[in-house]
């Protein structure tokens, strides 16, 4: 049975919540309805070349919205696109999932906070009300940037670990004969669709943008902005010189191969001579007390009864 003071609240709650999630869907499709509009304007005015200096009429002048007065800037939508890109989420509406998740969060989160308070927290003072409130409106505003920073950390770690068995590859295509390209489309061939997802479907990207007509070069530095590896970022530049200078490629490979195998392993060095120093607190917390409560109760029964007798 709800409450008649908390009824009061609830149908406002989602009155605004239903309103919120229409203007954040039909602020995307104006959006996206004009950049329509404005490339096919652009693919019309290059047709008409012959009557390029007649002036025409602009196909998205009946829509005039300014991104930035209603928070939707195309250039924070770009950067946010990278982040989710790094972070795994390679979805072709991956950004309006996540405004609408973050939105509904932003709204659902203290509407609930505000809730349990009226219900259970009655007695608080307005001040501590206003204060939960305004931690949870800050907590569910930035969560969705933590986890997304938290999960590009982890994927970074994992391409980190696989991106010298990847060099490996690279060099074994490369020895056998192999050119570049066609050696970049044999291990994205290798990489099975159960291992280091992420991975390969930055792979198949960067291939795919080859294929419709973009360098290699430029792939593989859009693949290591992707990545956010400095390694990838390093074998971009090394291809470029190699490839610029016209040294051997399979040497350069081979060699950055080594000193990627070789940092990877003075990495697991570092993580194994870290261990004890990590271990010292729980050690000291858990284990020890353990120990002395084993060893210490039987003498100290025995000489409680002794001294009971």
């Amino acid at each position: 049975m709800i409450p008649p003071n908390l009824s009061i609240w609830i149908v406002p709650v989602l009155a605004f919540a239903s309103v919120a999630l229409l203007a954040v869907f039909f602020v995307t499709a104006v959006f996206d309805r004009r950049k329509v509009r404005e490339r096919y304007a652009g693919a019309a005015s290059i047709s008409a070349g012959a009557s390029a200096g007649t002036p025409q009429a602009d196909p998205g002048a009946r829509v005039r919205v300014d991104a930035k007065k209603l928070g939707v800037d195309f250039g924070a939508q770009k950067e946010l696109r990278a982040a989710l890109v790094r972070a795994g989420y390679f979805g072709p509406h991956a950004v309006t999932i996540y405004n609408v998740i973050r939105a509904v969060m932003v709204i659902s989160v203290p509407a609930v906070v505000f809730l349990f308070i009226q219900a259970r927290l009655g007695h608080w003072s307005g001040l501590l009300k206003f204060s939960a409130v305004a931690g949870a409106v800050i907590i569910s505003y930035y969560i969705g940037q933590g986890y997304l920073d938290r999960r590009r950390g982890a994927l970074e770690a994992e391409y980190r670990l696989f991106f010298p068995d990847f060099l490996d590859m690279l060099v074994v295509c490369v020895d056998a004969g192999l050119s570049l390209e066609a050696a970049l489309e044999r291990v994205g061939s290798e990489l099975g669709p159960g291992s280091h997802k992420a991975f390969r479907v930055n792979l198949q990207l960067m291939l795919a943008e080859t294929r419709a007509g973009k360098s290699t070069i430029d792939a593989l530095k859009a693949f290591s902005e992707r990545l956010g590896l400095s390694e990838a970022s390093s074998l971009t530049t090394l291809l470029q010189q190699s490839l610029e200078l016209g040294t051997d490629v399979s040497a350069s490979l081979s060699t950055f191969s080594e000193e990627m195998r070789d940092k990877r392993m003075s990495r697991a060095e570092q993580k194994a001579f870290a261990l004890p120093v990590k271990i010292t607190v729980p050690l000291a917390l858990f284990i020890l007390p353990t120990i002395f409560i084993a060893i210490m109760t039987p003498a100290v029964i025995k000489i409680s009864t002794t001294l009971l007798d």
